[in-house]
């Protein structure tokens, strides 16, 4: 088996497991195209972990028993299987993100640019997914987790098995074991309480590349399957093509993963790499050389489709057509199938360049990857570069943004003052935030003592009138307010009468709720416009924000609910992305700018329940 790491040759080469690696790939890529058939085909990663694991503890078995295993061969058949690519479709996203994204992502994508080159992007992932986390198919870089994972798990692979080898065949096996079981467990304790530690970190997934590694270290270099001819070897490849495919299919985003769900796909890879070979009808169909064809070129086609299909994304107003992902599709399958020929088959030959030339491209390039990152990040996405965002807020970018909304924790105080001024109690979260900066950007409410209760301190609750998770101060403050409003989409719709009926039996005189805002699917689109189209421009409002506003609308009673969206929509229902003088209104589509939040305000404060508070 050939293995295809860096010009490695163990015993034989097998086209069945390049064919497998097709399989693998191109549910990923249906899935991230967004094909509702393929819902599923994240698992096609699972099926990678699997395939890397077998071919690499193959690798390191067979030379370690033959004593020739270097940690130097070793890393640098990682380099150059991996680093030439992975740096050329950074290399090409970098300009690209300086283009076409606002500061918010484009700072994120310096985020994940230096982790890409740490191999850290699952960590990094990990740390920042959550409420203020950009939409995952607006990352370029997204699906370098996996290769964060991989990379993570072989630093420290080869130390365990050069101390278990010399043990024999029985001790490593064992002990490979107990870790992959100690990790699928810990992984289905995460899936339960963690879910994004289980989806992104090593400890949960080194399971997933054990069980390749196992029969790899288990199998005999003389035959590489336990039953390689008859009944019971076809049966059970395609039992394994069976359990692959069937999560592709079935699962979705719903789905809790990587626990005892991933098994199906991770054992169904290991029975095809056990039983599928060149004497039964799944292994010559996964020879063909249509799939071997597409699974040599596999690992370009991972790089590339991300990057590739994230940019149509933030270059379009709304989710693109069919017609656009199929046309992605070819163009993933031209740029695999030349990044393969001209960047990783040349990278992989030591004639052509050798260790030093290759550890020298890792630690400069990577060092120059590594500092355009980091300036990226630094300089919160070099927002000077974008006159769209002018003096919209401090300098733009994702911390910027998130500071200049949580200033309002300023205005939060334990207790209202008597001074005889109309008292308002804002509560919420970052929205509620939103509200108060349309305030401060506007001067309204100079006559009135603002107070503010983030809901992020109160700990899981669907309706107000829970008040024992609710903090006391905030007990004291509710029946002295004058108006309490009530900023969604945090609150619970099915809630919001009768809890607006024990409000006002605490002594509250008015409850007004602020519907929640959206200005559109991708506000990155209008760098892609001419400055009069971008201003002409009109979003259309995501459905499930629409859908919210729609249920607070029916939930509250009458007289009680501001929609926002509706003072700031034309009369079709879409939104602007910019302010007349062509400023973002919001960097992520819904938390305001500084210009947004004067501009939204504005129009905010007409409201015939927000109007007596403009003084």
């Amino acid at each position: 088996m050939r293995a295809h790491e860096g010009g490695s040759t163990v015993t034989r080469y097998r086209p069945e497991v390049d064919g497998l690696r097709a399989l693998a790939v191109v549910p990923v890529i249906l899935f991230h195209a967004g094909f509702a058939a393929f819902a599923g085909g994240f698992v096609g990663v699972d099926v990678f972990f699997v395939i890397s694991g077998y071919l690499i503890a193959s690798i390191i078995v067979e030379e370690m028993r033959g004593g020739r295993f270097s940690f130097g061969q070793f890393f640098e058949r990682r380099a150059r299987r991996i680093i030439p690519a992975l740096y050329a479709v950074i290399v090409v996203t970098i300009p690209l993100g300086w283009l076409f994204m606002l500061p918010d992502n484009f700072e994120n994508f310096g985020q994940s640019v230096v982790a890409t080159v740490g191999v850290s992007n699952n960590i990094l992932l990990f740390k920042t997914s959550g409420y203020w986390d950009l939409a995952n198919e607006f990352k370029p870089l997204l699906h370098t987790w996996s290769l964060g994972v991989e990379e993570q798990f072989y630093l420290v692979f080869p130390l365990l098995l050069l101390a278990l080898v010399p043990r024999g065949k029985r001790a490593t096996a064992w002990v490979l074991a107990v870790v992959a079981v100690l990790s699928l467990v810990s992984a289905q304790w995460f899936v339960a309480t963690k879910p994004l530690a289980a989806f992104h970190l090593l400890p949960m997934r080194a399971w997933e590349l054990l069980i390749g590694a196992i029969f790899a270290v288990t199998r005999s270099s003389e035959a590489p399957h336990q039953v390689s001819r008859g009944g019971i070897a076809s049966a059970l490849s395609w039992l394994g093509l069976a359990l692959i495919l069937a999560p592709v299919l079935v699962y979705d985003a719903s789905t809790p993963f990587p626990g005892v769900t991933a098994l199906p796909p991770t054992v169904g890879t290991l029975l095809v790499i056990m039983f599928a070979s060149e004497s039964n009808a799944v292994g010559r169909m996964l020879s063909s050389r249509v799939l071997v064809g597409i699974g040599l070129a596999s690992y370009s086609a991972y790089l590339w489709h991300q990057p590739l299909f994230a940019f149509i994304r933030l270059l379009s107003p709304e989710e693109p057509a069919t017609g656009v992902w199929l046309a992605a599709i070819a163009a993933t399958t031209l740029l695999s199938f030349l990044s393969w020929r001209f960047v990783e088959r040349p990278f992989r030959s030591r004639e052509r360049f050798s260790r030093t030339a290759i550890f020298a491209l890792t630690i400069v390039v990577g060092a120059v990857l590594v500092g355009a990152g980091f300036a990226i990040d630094r300089t919160s996405g070099f927002p000077g570069r974008l006159s769209v965002i002018g003096g919209s807020i401090d300098g733009g970018g994702r911390q910027a943004q998130a500071a200049y909304v949580d200033r309002a924790f300023k205005l939060r105080t334990e207790r209202f003052a008597d001074d005889g001024r109309r008292k308002v109690l804002v509560l919420g979260n970052s929205y509620a935030r939103d509200f108060l900066n349309m305030v401060a950007e506007n001067g309204y409410m100079k006559g009135c003592e603002l107070s503010y209760e983030p809901v992020s301190r109160i700990e899981e609750f669907s309706c107000i009138r829970d008040m024992q998770r609710l903090p006391p101060s905030l007990g004291q403050r509710l029946p002295n307010c004058d108006v309490l409003v009530l900023v969604m989409p945090i609150f619970d719709s099915e809630c919001l009468a009768e809890d607006i009926a024990w409000l006002k039996s605490l002594g509250v005189p008015q409850v007004v709720v602020l519907g929640t805002k959206n200005f559109g699917w991708n506000p990155n689109a209008v760098l892609g416009m001419s400055p009069e189209a971008a201003k002409a421009f009109r979003a259309k409002v995501l459905p499930e924000v629409s859908e919210s506003n729609a249920r607070a609308r029916e939930g509250a009673p009458e007289g009680c609910f501001v929609d926002v969206l509706a003072l700031v929509a034309d009369p079709d229902g879409r939104v602007p992305v910019l302010t007349p003088a062509g400023e973002i209104i919001s960097e992520d589509g819904g938390h305001l700018t500084r210009a947004g939040a004067k501009f939204v305000g504005e129009r905010a404060f007409t409201h015939p329940l927000l109007a007596p508070l403009r003084e």
